[in-house]
């Protein structure tokens, strides 16, 4: 047997899963997630200028095939709005107790107890848009707890207080304030200002960033 690299067909099936799933789009209007990610990558993205990295491409269609699979056929999925923030729950899960639903896929393992920070951000933002104080967390590891690493689908439901939603909300005007004056101005905001450390890892338009910083200082 004589095995090759067949890059033609890797390349068909990523065009796929990008148009399938729209990752080379830019969407219109702020939404929810907007906010709660890093504000110069949202920028970028909003302006549709540079193609999703092939690691990108992989990671964002495996999350939402598996959100597919595991949304119940029942369910609905509406689109609310507030404060020109757009926001659209996983899932509307129509059963006595239940009400939003966000499902997530993560390569963490199931050992880490806490949640990413834009979760919860993304998830208060939601209960402070539908007056809601509770929402339910699907969650797949993919990896389990690497020993073995087997999926595992741990549910939650997580219960807030109305300080707590209040002060998300009033993070997340801050964020969209900024967000819509940059847009306005047709310029990017400060990078590394408005990002969580970890996303710049395998961000797309890192090498931007590293000019307008760069150019920033010499400026200075």
């Amino acid at each position: 047997m004589i095995r090759t690299e067949n890059p033609e067909l890797s390349r068909i099936i990523l065009n796929h899963l990008s148009d399938k799933y729209e990752i080379s789009q830019p969407r219109e209007g702020i939404h929810l997630s907007t906010l709660v990610y890093c504000l110069t990558r949202s920028f970028f993205d909003s302006k549709g200028a540079v193609e999703p990295t092939d690691e990108e491409v992989m990671l964002f269609a495996l999350g939402y095939g598996l959100q597919d699979v595991l949304t119940p056929p029942s369910t609905d999925t509406p689109t609310f709005e507030e404060g020109g923030i757009i926001y659209r729950p996983d899932m509307l899960l129509k059963l006595p107790g239940f009400n939003l639903v966000e499902i997530k896929t993560t390569r963490m393992s199931s050992k880490k107890d806490e949640l990413p920070d834009t979760w919860l951000e993304y998830i208060k933002g939601g209960c402070h848009i539908k007056k809601e104080t509770s929402y339910d967390l699907a969650i797949l590891y993919l990896m389990g707890n690497y020993a073995p690493p087997f999926p595992q689908l741990r549910t939650y439901k997580l219960e807030f207080e109305s300080k707590e939603l209040d002060d998300n909300w009033n993070y997340l005007m801050t964020r969209r304030d900024v967000f819509q004056s940059h847009v306005a101005d047709n310029t990017p905001p400060e990078p590394y200002m408005w990002r969580k450390e970890w996303e710049c890892k395998n961000c797309r338009h890192k090498l931007n960033c590293a000019a307008i910083s760069l150019l920033g200082k010499k400026e200075a």
